[in-house]
């Protein structure tokens, strides 16, 4: 892949190492007000067990990343878990949300100031 192209991953990241990857044909995102994030998650049998037993290892308020077709990690915390649902018009699918809030804490030394900065308000 070239760096110029976004893949077609989805990549949750615990503490310690617990990842998930979903391929992101089986997922939505919608942003909310206050930076939430709803992951949306339309997936077959085989993976609605995968998909809920990785964010039930959540507790509330506990930071998790989120790579976006390697994007790049967004620091979020983890807010819940919707139930998971049986889609009534197809034999095998499955809907569950997570929900979770993006952390935008700002840290000056990440970002570069412009050489002539002197407060200039965009840092």
């Amino acid at each position: 892949m070239s760096t110029n192209e976004i893949g077609t991953k989805v990549l949750f990241k615990k503490q310690l190492g617990l990842n998930y990857e979903i391929d992101q044909k089986y997922v939505g995102l919608k942003m909310k007000e206050n930076n939430i994030l709803s992951f949306n998650f339309r997936v077959p049998g085989d993976l609605k067990d995968e998909v809920e037993a990785y964010f039930k290892r959540f507790k509330l308020g506990e930071p998790i990343l989120v790579d976006i077709g390697g994007t790049g990690d967004i620091k979020c915390d983890f807010k819940g878990i919707s139930p998971v649902l049986k889609n009534k018009d197809e034999f095998d699918q499955y809907f569950i949300s997570a929900t979770l809030q993006e952390d935008k804490t700002y840290d000056p030394m990440e970002e570069e100031k412009c050489e002539t900065c002197s407060g200039c308000g965009f840092h």
